[in-house]
């Protein structure tokens, strides 16, 4: 295990030369904006790393290097001028060598940027966490947002069926009571009534006739015969009514009978409204109690997808005190966020995850611009504790050089 025992440039961007004797230990790194921090403490990291910044020589001047040495004793070499490069690795034994994309991924893997994943958004801290930790939750995340959504629609399914829920009378008989027949029968009373006031009115005319022609056959004694004649006629007529009349089926129905017909018929009718507003309550209640046991179902298809996700987590290389919520992520349960943790707690669990990518030399670099002195002190005890140097970047409000201050660990 290596830490960074010193750093070295010339002609590096803004740095004209400057030595720092860091000898493995946790240092904080001071200086103006634009004095060049970050380049004197990352650009030759970053260039084992692949990255080649297209501006590196300092403005002016034809050649520069830097130069990186371990406290196991290896070195790195960068020399570069306007136009070409050369880097080099000098192992403890002094033998030099090309540097080979292996070699440098054995010191300085692809860099867990701290600055970067603290001022990222909750779902980009999420997507970084899982890619470091190796979790995929594409799958799990698809079916749980399907799962939630139908969960969401069932659970309003029930608050929308309950509102139609009425009151089921459990006495109350469910067939409907048939009314055709006492409608039919209110019908024809209405009809035989009338056909029997048609004919009431006709004998009426008729025993009219009857006298009509009796008078006619006193005055007119001539045609006595022909009218007698007639009169037998009508007489049959009169006999035929009256024997229909007569009959005790023909005999208008009272208004007290009609009266007791429909009273009949409406308290069918009342019946009937009341039991097909029982029946609908009961439909509805078995709606309602389909949409409860929907609600459950899905309820538990989220409560299982959930389930799987934290088996997950649990199963994966994840660091100590971190876990997923649906925003981002958490840090000793509680959410990633400066509302929920300390400064240096968010530090610290930024770190963590940093040291997980570190190769061979166990050294972070962030910056602390926005670290207060006991939130600094905190870190610098993790650190301590976990064999791990850091190099810190604060700024120099009055604008001064680049400076660095050895804390011992």
């Amino acid at each position: 295990m290596a830490k960074i025992k010193s750093i070295t440039v010339s002609n590096l961007k803004a740095v004209a030369a400057l030595t720092a004797d860091f000898n493995g230990c946790t240092a904080i790194i001071t200086g103006g904006n634009n004095k060049g921090k970050s380049s004197f403490l990352k650009s030759l990291p970053e260039r084992l790393r692949g990255n080649k910044p297209e501006l590196v020589l300092k403005k002016g001047e034809k050649e520069g290097f830097s130069e990186l040495e371990l406290t196991t004793g290896e070195r790195f070499v960068w020399q570069f001028d306007g136009k070409k490069e050369k880097l080099t690795f000098i192992s403890e034994r002094n033998i030099k060598s090309a540097i080979t994309k292996d070699l440098s991924t054995y010191y300085f893997p692809a860099v867990f940027d701290v600055d970067d994943f603290l001022n990222s958004t909750p779902a980009k801290q999420k997507a970084a966490l899982q890619k470091l930790t190796g979790i995929d939750f594409t799958e799990i995340d698809k079916l749980y947002k399907e799962a939630y959504e139908n969960r969401t629609w069932a659970n309003k399914k029930v608050v929308e069926e309950k509102a139609k829920l009425g009151f089921v009378d459990p006495k109350l008989s469910k067939e409907i009571l048939p009314t055709a027949d006492l409608e039919k029968e209110l019908a024809g009373i209405d009809a035989h009534n009338s056909i029997y006031k048609g004919k009431a009115d006709l004998l009426a005319q008729k025993q009219q006739a009857v006298t009509d022609n009796e008078i006619e056959i006193e005055e007119l004694k001539a045609k006595i015969t022909a009218l007698q004649q007639k009169n037998a006629i009508i007489n049959g007529e009169l006999f035929e009514l009256e024997a229909w009349l007569d009959e005790a089926a023909n005999k208008p129905k009272s208004e007290t009978d009609v009266a007791a017909i429909q009273q009949q018929l409406n308290t069918i009718k009342e019946s009937n409204a009341l039991i097909e507003e029982n029946n609908k309550a009961v439909a509805q209640q078995a709606v309602y109690n389909k949409a409860v046991t929907d609600a459950e179902a899905a309820d538990a298809a989220v409560k299982s997808i959930e389930a799987e996700k934290l088996d997950v987590i649990k199963n994966a290389s994840m660091p100590d005190g971190f876990g997923f919520s649906d925003e981002g992520i958490t840090y000793n349960g509680f959410a990633f966020n400066k509302e929920q943790l300390s400064s240096s707690g968010i530090y610290i669990a930024a770190l963590k995850l940093a040291a997980l990518g570190l190769g061979e030399v166990k050294t972070l670099h962030f910056d602390a611009s926005y670290l207060d002195k006991n939130s600094l002190a905190d870190i610098e005890k993790w650190a301590n504790e976990n064999d791990l140097q850091l190099l810190i970047e604060r700024p120099d409000f009055e604008g001064g050089e680049i400076e660095y201050q050895i804390i011992q660990n």
